[in-house]
């Protein structure tokens, strides 16, 4: 049993030549986006009950997780920061979603992703005397494995001139790396937002499991906070794109990319 299906689309659009792997469909009913793959097959490992996860302002980890739990017979926990400008709003879409399926909703107030998920750690650990916290950020191993296994089964084009996958942590960028090391195919990886190239090359060689795996893809970095959504200047594409990931690798294909590389595969993460 998963939550996740084979063989997303691969759709073609030739008014900005792109190929487009749907990867935002691969978890039917949400949430839609790539890293689901592998968050069933890490929770079914798991001896603990609760299972733990912190999500950010617009993480949709504790909806996957939350959903995996579900169909596994175990206790989600969800903590997620709470802004000042929240008070007076409804629940965000994900953990309302998250917690309509079933998640045990904690709020938190908001401060680095580090420190919240140590909080929440802790906070699990009074919850729960049989408990799991997530990874931060969901860096699974399988997720990894899923995606290099969803790349070996989609059939590359052979007239692109690379591949483009925008990262948050980078998780599904090393599946599609791994999956790829034998293809002379250019690799481009897009960040949601700036930080050390170095180590995004180390992790990117780290998770896909190739020594030195990062130090051949080419690293996108316009610039972006993590909060930061995509610039609205471009009229938007056709299939669903995040504004905090697929949409600003979007918006730098058509303002520089494609003079560039002319055609590629965006690997839509969702």
């Amino acid at each position: 049993m998963t939550m996740c299906v084979e063989n997303t689309p691969l759709e073609w659009y030739p008014d900005v030549n792109l190929y487009v792997k749907r990867e935002d469909m691969c978890c039917p009913g949400g949430p839609n986006f790539s890293k689901t793959r592998g968050v069933y097959a890490h929770i079914a490992k798991r001896t603990e009950h609760a299972i733990g996860v912190l999500d950010t302002s617009h993480s949709q980890g504790g909806w996957a997780v939350t959903k995996a739990c579900m169909m596994l017979g175990k206790q989600p926990h969800l903590w997620y920061p709470v802004y000042k400008y929240d008070l007076s709003k409804p629940l965000r879409p994900q953990q309302y979603t998250a917690g309509q399926i079933g998640a045990h909703l904690h709020p938190l107030k908001p401060g680095r992703s580090a420190i919240l998920f140590h909080q929440a750690s802790k906070l699990l650990r009074e919850v729960s005397n049989n408990y799991y916290m997530m990874p931060n950020a969901l860096k699974l191993p399988e997720s990894v494995d899923e995606t290099a296994a969803e790349v070996d089964r989609t059939r590359i084009p052979s007239d692109i001139n690379a591949v483009i996958v925008p990262a948050s942590s980078g998780t599904i960028a090393a599946g599609v790396i791994r999956a790829l090391a034998d293809k002379n195919i250019a690799i481009i990886v897009h960040l949601g937002y700036s930080r050390s190239h170095d180590e995004v090359r180390k992790y990117l060689s780290k998770m896909s499991g190739i020594t030195g795996a990062g130090d051949g893809v080419t690293i996108i970095d316009e610039g972006y906070n993590y909060a930061d959504a995509a610039k609205n200047d471009i009229e938007l594409p056709v299939w669903p794109c995040d504004k905090y990931y697929d949409l600003k690798t979007y918006r730098w294909w058509l303002k520089e990319g494609q003079k560039r590389y002319g055609k590629a595969l965006l690997w839509n993460i969702g």
